[in-house]
């Protein structure tokens, strides 16, 4: 069920009152949660931090007023998921129930999701004891949910400064995404920090299935190779570049398909420039999938030709395959920081075009792949290991414990 604010109100009023004294009060602002990078990241690092980390209570407030496929997840680990009562566009009944929501729920830690949208949020909390306000940055290119490109533009900059203004830290999933808020200026360690996502490799160490058993289920033969594409069907993730690049690469092995696992506008489109392409047999879309991990483990390539301008945020994709062992082949468009087996990774220029781009995948698919285990332990031990990942986060809020 969802809570309200007005349910969530009664509710803590009892709580806080058998609360220990060491308690962390965290509102985490998200979209939903849904199985977005961002959200379906704080779930893991809650889950995470659920044993070790007690004294930090969650709660998600999400700006998009409808249940999400992960509340009872939340919910079962001791968070509480708050769902607005007003569409953001409805800015005045928007920021007044949040702004209640914050006074009611006496936390100790505003951390906002949303890159510079954030701002809206700091705005609400005008005034409030909050001990530390956090703007998250997930993604380079600070995009406003408007489509009036003059109407971004103009308020792009002044949210920008609100953000860096009023936030006490601003944190990035990567350099280049912590940039992108902060500019070129001198990171000042105590405000500006990077944290990178956290992996479950524990899901990466070995398939449920097998190789033969996934190609089966798929309609394809045994011997089938097969190019993967993770991620949203939208014009940034450049899905249809996949195909080109299945169009080289058929006319030297017949035995090689591209299987894409996302959802998104271009299914169609993809559909139809594999029709034209005479691929229809070659290609499988297989819309949102929660078992990615498998189909990494049981892949030959993953393919992510994003487009560079902007680059992604991080690219968690990257360092999933890499934890899978699974060999890449990407664009410019990831910061380096994901290159965590650089003998796994190779990086090639979108402007090479999708015959170099297939040159590349058919020398990758017939080489040696480094071991999946070594590959594996890398990333263990990398900053993007769950344990640095949940550490990282919990860093944030050291010293925060409320005496209310």
């Amino acid at each position: 069920m969802v809570v309200t604010a007005a349910e969530y109100q009664a509710r803590d009023r009892i709580s806080t009152t058998v609360a220990p004294q060491n308690t962390v009060r965290v509102l985490h602002i998200v979209e939903n949660l849904n199985h977005q990078a961002v959200e379906t990241w704080l779930l893991r690092v809650l889950r995470g931090a659920a044993n070790d980390y007690p004294h930090v209570q969650w709660t998600f407030f999400c700006a998009l007023g409808r249940k999400g496929s992960l509340d009872d997840e939340a919910r079962q680990l001791g968070a509480d998921v708050i769902h607005s009562r007003y569409d953001v566009g409805d800015k005045r009944r928007f920021l007044l129930s949040l702004r209640e929501v914050m006074k009611e729920g006496r936390y100790d830690v505003l951390h906002c999701h949303h890159d510079i949208m954030s701002a809206v949020y700091l705005a609400a909390s005008a005034g409030l004891p909050f001990r530390k306000r956090i703007v998250h940055v997930h993604n380079t290119s600070l995009s406003l949910p408007t489509p009036s490109r003059i109407k971004a533009d103009l308020v792009r900059g002044p949210m920008r400064q609100v953000c860096l203004r009023v936030a006490d830290q601003i944190v990035g999933i990567s350099k280049e995404a912590l940039e992108s808020m902060i500019g070129k200026r001198i990171r000042q360690p105590e405000r500006h920090q990077v944290v990178h996502y956290a992996v479950d490799t524990l899901r990466f160490a070995n398939p449920v299935g097998n190789a033969e058993v996934l190609r089966r289920d798929l309609g394809l033969a045994s011997a089938t190779k097969i190019l993967l594409f993770v991620g949203r069907l939208v014009e940034y993730k450049n899905p249809s570049f996949v195909v080109e690049i299945l169009e080289h690469v058929a006319k030297v092995e017949p035995g090689v398909v591209a299987v894409f696992a996302g959802a998104g506008d271009k299914r169609d489109e993809l559909r139809e420039l594999a029709r034209r392409k005479s691929l229809s047999d070659r290609i499988r879309l297989l819309g949102f999938r929660e078992d990615v991990p498998e189909l990494m483990l049981l892949s030959d390539l993953l393919v992510w030709p994003s487009l560079e301008d902007p680059k992604e945020g991080l690219g968690l994709g990257i360092v999933e395959a890499q934890a899978a062992g699974l060999p890449v082949l990407m664009s410019r468009s990831v910061p380096d920081e994901a290159i965590v087996v650089p003998e796994l990774v190779r990086v090639l220029p979108l402007a090479n075009g999708s015959k170099a781009w297939a040159d590349a995948a058919l020398e990758i698919l017939r080489r040696p792949r480094p071991s999946r285990q070594r590959s594996r332990e890398q990333v263990e031990s990398s900053s993007f290991s769950m344990s640095e990942g949940v550490k990282n986060i919990i860093a944030l809020y050291n010293g925060l414990a409320s005496d209310r």
